[in-house]
């Protein structure tokens, strides 16, 4: 008797196995993370990252300041109303409470710009006028503004009323009885016009520190006010008297 054949069984097809999702592709240019890393975010980013020196902000800011005062008085027509505006951008940059622009006339100094915020909150400007630019200032080295013009140097003080005794000049107290003030600090330098003459003297009165105090004129102030006066030179009609 035949054996019956047996149907033959279809093999069941093993299923694919599951892959994990590939990795995004990483940029050639970024390196891989180590193992353990902590992912930056923009905390800890802004921590890491250089910080811009507050100096330097301010040089760039005194730069700026300074330029666009030489612009403008490029287009300044009247000498007496841009060297009061040279004389509000030297207080500004310095510290200084007061101040005072004096021109050549001849063999004396005239008062052209006079600034004072002291004297201002209490009698107002035309009063500060009136009580510092007395008479013309002989031009003559015992005077700190003579010296300046005269000898075409700068001189820095840290207190006016304490002078050493070696030196020509002397400060003018009459103007301080007169106007009711107390100089200390003082900045004073020559200016000079486009031909490199010296025409007058910025003298730069009483710094001031964050509290409001008195303090000396530094050697940056010093700097940024010789800065300030070379600006005179693009004011037109300025010239010796």
């Amino acid at each position: 008797m035949a054996r019956r054949r047996q149907p033959k069984r279809r093999r069941r097809r093993p299923k694919p196995l599951r892959h994990a999702p590939r990795p995004a592709a990483r940029s050639a240019n970024r390196p891989a993370a180590r193992p353990g890393a902590r992912k930056k975010t923009a905390r800890t980013r802004d921590k890491h990252a250089p910080r811009r020196s507050p100096y330097r902000a301010a040089a760039a800011a005194a730069r700026a300041n300074i330029e666009a005062l030489g612009a403008a008085l490029a287009t300044e027509s009247d000498v007496a109303r841009g060297l009061d505006r040279l004389l509000t951008a030297a207080r500004r940059l310095t510290g200084a409470e007061a101040g005072t622009v004096y021109l050549r006339r001849g063999e004396a100094l005239e008062f052209t710009a006079i600034q004072n915020d002291v004297l201002a909150r209490q009698v107002g400007e035309e009063e500060v006028r009136r009580r510092v630019a007395g008479r013309p200032l002989p031009l003559r080295e015992n005077s700190i503004a003579g010296y300046v013009m005269l000898t075409q140097t700068t001189v820095n003080l840290r207190d006016a009323y304490e002078i050493p005794v070696d030196r020509p000049y002397t400060l003018l107290r009459e103007v301080d009885s007169k106007a009711d003030y107390r100089t200390r600090s003082m900045l004073a330098l020559p200016l000079r016009d486009a031909g490199e003459r010296v025409v007058g003297v910025l003298q730069l009165i009483n710094a001031l520190d964050r509290r409001g105090a008195v303090r000396p004129f530094t050697s940056r102030d010093q700097q940024l006010a010789h800065e300030l006066a070379a600006q005179a030179a693009r004011l037109p009609g300025l010239a010796p008297g």
